[in-house]
């Protein structure tokens, strides 16, 4: 009897994505520019259980048939086929045990209860001072950790000053934490400044900056979120990432929702902005997407923000509205 491809597969995808042109650096476990969309630095292979798995901010997790199929464009059966014929002739490795949920939960909450509410003046309102973001009032789930551990692969690099936001799963419950490491008022000089602690999937969450309402914006990362939410006066929630604004769910009590897209180049924030709010629509919910008209996200046009832009640059946006 044949093996299901999964199985034939496991422990040797390493080799197997080498194979189909993968580099040292982008199968290292490190980030790297994704071998499907391009985006430098998005795409992370971290071959849980050797089962090839990866993150791609933007092509968004998945295994290794998955990464063959985007990869070369085929169907599963292709793939298989194509996988399979490599599998034989690689050499299978031991792939280290990853941490079990109970392991993930308790490291979630080890960090959370190290960390402190945000004060007048700490490393995290100082950094994002520093960013031109002067807020009256912090967000609660947003927090400080005096001295957060920061590893590439097992080694340890350091410990920094670290802005510690707990992402919210679309039912509200807690899915995860991302990191912020910090020094100096600026990110820490580390290859990854910001990640996401392993915990549950984040599909569809967000990052609450504030309560719950019947109106809300999101933006991707959390930077961007206030400063949008700053110039346009309503609460506005961090997705992360552009495949997290393509994929967010609302929670109950949300009627309308303005999505705070970036302006890439690459027209990755006009892709997922537009993708989200052809689905909230047909949903129901009232949609109002806003972009930039420079290049660059909502905090480039924050007046007095890291690049100077002036108070009327921020009029010169590219609004569509969906009502319904």
């Amino acid at each position: 009897m044949l093996q299901p491809v999964r199985e034939v597969a496991q422990g040797r995808w390493t080799g197997i994505l080498s194979s189909f042109g993968l580099t040292d650096k982008q199968l290292s476990g490190k980030h790297a520019a994704c071998p499907v969309c391009g985006g430098k630095d998005r795409f992370r292979f971290d071959n849980q259980d050797g089962r090839g798995t990866f993150f791609c901010s933007h092509c968004g997790a998945g295994d290794g048939v998955q990464l063959v199929m985007s990869l070369k464009g085929i169907d599963f059966k292709t793939a298989a086929h194509e996988i399979e014929s490599i599998a034989g002739v690689v050499q299978q490795v031991q792939v280290a045990k990853v941490p079990d949920e109970k392991q993930k939960l308790d490291a979630l909450r080890r960090v959370w209860a190290e960390s402190k509410p945000l004060a007048i003046s700490d490393e995290v309102m100082r950094y994002l001072a520093g960013r031109g973001l002067d807020l009256t009032t912090s967000p609660d789930n947003l927090r400080l950790h005096p001295a957060l551990p920061y590893y590439e692969g097992k080694t340890l690099v350091g410990k920094f000053p670290a802005m510690v936001a707990l992402v919210h799963a679309p039912d509200g419950t807690g899915a995860t934490l991302h990191r912020t490491y910090i020094a100096d008022g600026h990110k820490a000089p580390v290859e990854c400044p910001k990640k996401l602690m392993s915990g549950k999937p984040v599909t569809g969450g967000a990052i609450r900056l504030s309560g719950v309402g019947e109106v809300v914006g999101i933006a991707e990362g959390i930077e961007t979120a206030l400063a949008a939410s700053i110039q346009f006066g309503i609460p506005v929630w961090s997705c992360v990432t552009a495949h997290g604004i393509e994929t967010f769910e609302p929670p109950a009590g949300v009627k309308r929702i303005t999505i705070f897209a970036d302006n890439d180049a690459s027209f990755t924030g006009h892709k997922a902005a537009y993708i989200a709010a052809f689905r909230l629509v047909q949903q129901g919910f009232d949609v109002e997407v806003k972009v930039p008209a420079a290049v660059g996200d909502w905090l480039d046009v924050l007046p007095g923000a890291r690049t100077g832009t002036t108070e009327a640059d921020t009029g010169r946006i590219q609004t569509n509205k969906g009502y319904r």
